[in-house]
């Protein structure tokens, strides 16, 4: 191809720039003409937007069709371009109703679809097929969530009043969950006397005496004396729970003192595999 063959303007005819976008094999001269003309390169890489759109799996948001362009995809494939009624419903009893038939327009002898005007529809139902099989695939099998892990529970202990003490309605629980590498302590007690003047905290012990403060049981409520909480804390990453099992809760007073009261209401040892 030659510039005295090309059509009036001096560029490549759309159906020639629709085949390079494609990958098509084309003579030597179009890539010749390509290489100097800006005009037909700025067409051919449109071209190959459209057929990248088609080709990709990408979610691409639908866009309004316009109107007439499924009658022209018709018209052009060879199709009836009217579009086909819903069959109506058969009578009680009465046969089946019949799918419509979409029959091909008859062409006079010799006469053929211009390739011209063909090829750019093509594309564009290439790009409508496209988006049509992917949200299919999608609906029929979308992503499933990944659940979030759930905290394990380590070890559990119950919680009563100490040997010698008025058994009472006191009463705890104490469970040690494990979360992403993350330990915590959940303590829940209930009937506990409320401290007339002081509050209550919690501990962890071991044989030797030494002790580990996990602090104030805040938020709690008062009924008929007896206080209900529920306190989670998160335990320290190099804390020895074989050593410091035992847990305990205790009145402790306003003097200023952090140390363990000795006043415990509330004590139980950790045990593994709850």
């Amino acid at each position: 191809m030659d510039e005295s063959t090309l059509p009036e303007g001096g560029h490549l005819p759309e159906d020639t720039a629709v085949l390079v976008a494609l990958g098509e094999d084309v003579p030597a001269e179009v890539d010749a003409h390509l290489a100097g003309c800006a005009v037909c390169r700025d067409e051919v890489a449109a071209w190959s937007r459209v057929v990248g759109a088609a080709r990709s799996e990408d979610v691409v948001e639908p866009v309004p069709v316009p109107a007439g362009t499924w009658e022209g995809i018709a018209r052009e494939l060879g199709f009836d371009p009217l579009t086909p009624r819903a069959p109506s419903p058969a009578p009680a009893g009465g046969p089946e109703p019949v799918a419509p038939v979409v029959r091909p327009l008859r062409r006079e002898p010799g006469r053929t679809a211009p390739r011209r005007r063909w090829l750019p529809v093509a594309a564009a139902a290439a790009v409508g097929l496209g988006l049509g099989v992917l949200g299919t695939r999608l609906a029929a099998d979308p992503p499933t969530p990944t659940a979030a892990p759930r905290p394990v529970v380590v070890s559990s202990a119950a919680l009563g009043p100490l040997p010698g003490q008025d058994p009472g309605p006191a009463r705890g629980t104490a469970d040690v969950t494990e979360q992403d590498g993350t330990r915590r302590l959940e303590l829940r007690i209930s009937g506990v006397p409320a401290p007339v003047d002081g509050f209550l905290e919690a501990w962890l012990l071991d044989a030797d005496g030494g002790l580990v403060s996990l602090g104030t049981l805040d938020g709690g409520t008062a009924d008929a004396g007896a206080v209900t909480a529920v306190t989670t804390v998160t335990l320290p990453a190099d804390l020895d729970l074989d050593r410091f099992a035992v847990v305990d809760v205790s009145r402790e007073p306003l003097d200023g003192d952090p140390g363990h009261s000795s006043d415990s209401v509330l004590r139980g040892t950790l045990s593994v595999g709850a």
